[in-house]
């Protein structure tokens, strides 16, 4: 499975063609995909964005780009911003879904109006167990700041286990 990018990716393919087999086309089946990390290039995994939409086997692609909002990386690509890249995507029947940074009811729109279908949350919807509910009602709506204390936490729903493992990301859990 190492060596080239056909290679590399063939898993992917392996395990989703072993899901519809079980599993039938009514089976909604993703798959999550991160641009710019462990070693990836841009261009490679848009190629590879392609080969999973152009395969039929996925109802929706998830693309992790850390920072929605954000330039690529790589001088070549800085001519238009991550989403712009994602976005360019034929995606035929397949839904688009992005993660980073999102938190805002402005933001929320803001992705949603470039073509993604869906929008997925991370940190806020950590911070407010009710985080669709109140972007739906307040187009102004912006999570709290973080770090934020454990109890809060723990009133947002989180156990302790999860808090234990969130005060592991820098910034997100106060000390108190």
């Amino acid at each position: 499975y190492g060596g080239s990018l056909a290679n590399r990716a063939r898993i992917i393919f392996e395990i989703a063609q072993g899901i519809r087999q079980k599993c039938g086309h009514s089976f909604l089946l993703g798959v999550r995909l991160s641009p710019e990390r462990f070693g990836l290039k841009l261009q490679e995994i848009l190629k590879l964005a392609q080969q999973i939409i152009d395969s039929t086997f996925f109802d929706f692609l998830d693309i992790s780009l850390w920072d929605s909002f954000k330039a690529p990386q790589e001088e070549e690509q800085k001519h238009r911003s991550l989403l712009e890249h994602v976005t360019s995507l034929d995606m035929k029947n397949v839904k688009l879904t992005v993660a980073g940074k999102i938190g805002s009811s402005k933001q929320v729109q803001q992705i949603l109006a470039s073509g993604v279908h869906f929008v997925s949350i991370g940190r806020a919807a950590i911070l407010h167990y009710d985080y669709p509910t109140k972007v739906m009602e307040d187009a102004g709506f912006e999570p709290v700041s973080t770090p934020v204390s454990a109890s809060y936490l723990k009133e947002q729903g989180l156990g302790p286990a999860f808090v234990k493992y969130m005060r592991r990301w820098k910034g997100f859990v106060s000390e108190e």
